[in-house]
């Protein structure tokens, strides 16, 4: 498999720490690319023209985190980090869609706020952090029930918490959300984490 991603995509950072949790990182050839080199490459493979992208050896093309980290789980059998079955499958891939749309919120929030003046709202900037807050809340609540060795779901919040901070759209979150923010710091010492820090 053959994966395109930029640095700081969160989505695309989410599919190289699970590589890394897998021990799979050696089976992918990662291709980074810039923004101008996504407008040009990514086309051919999505035509949502979304990073992460990846193709197949067959040259069938993977669309979307969800279903690139799924395929990366699937290189190998040792500890999965999307259970097969039953209802930690559910509690799992609900933990990573809450992460995903944690992210989707602060992206957006962002390049709303980015926007020169008079063409940004503060409207749409103020509904993706009230998003982001109500995930963060519901995710500071759980924080204690989380994984030790992060599955798919702990894996997605870790990313978007991640990109948060890294575009500071939410810059006090971590005194308000104790729990959450103690987890965060003790994950960031993964080296899957470590080797993925768009800094």
């Amino acid at each position: 498999m053959k994966c395109y991603y930029t640095t700081n995509s969160p989505y695309a950072r989410k599919v190289r720490v699970a590589a890394h949790e897998k021990g799979v990182s050696d089976q992918v050839e990662w291709q980074a690319i810039t923004r101008e080199e996504r407008a040009e490459i990514v086309p051919g493979i999505n035509p949502l023209v979304k990073v992460p992208s990846a193709v197949l050896d067959s040259g069938a093309p993977l669309l979307d985190s969800p279903v690139i980290c799924a395929y990366v789980d699937s290189l190998s059998n040792d500890r999965k980090l999307i259970p097969d079955e039953g209802d930690e499958r559910w509690a799992v891939l609900t933990l990573e869609a809450l992460g995903d749309g944690l992210g989707e919120a602060v992206i957006a929030a962002s390049q709303e706020d980015q926007r020169p003046d008079g063409e940004r709202s503060q409207a749409v900037v103020d509904r993706q952090k009230g998003k982001a807050e109500n995930a963060l809340a519901t995710l500071d609540k759980q924080a204690g029930d989380f994984n030790d060795r992060p599955l798919m779901g702990e894996i997605a919040v870790a990313c978007a918490l991640g990109y948060m901070e890294f575009r500071d759209v939410m810059p006090n979150w971590r005194e308000t959300f104790p729990a959450l923010a103690a987890w965060y710091t003790e994950i960031l010492k993964r080296e899957s984490f470590v080797l993925s820090d768009p800094s």
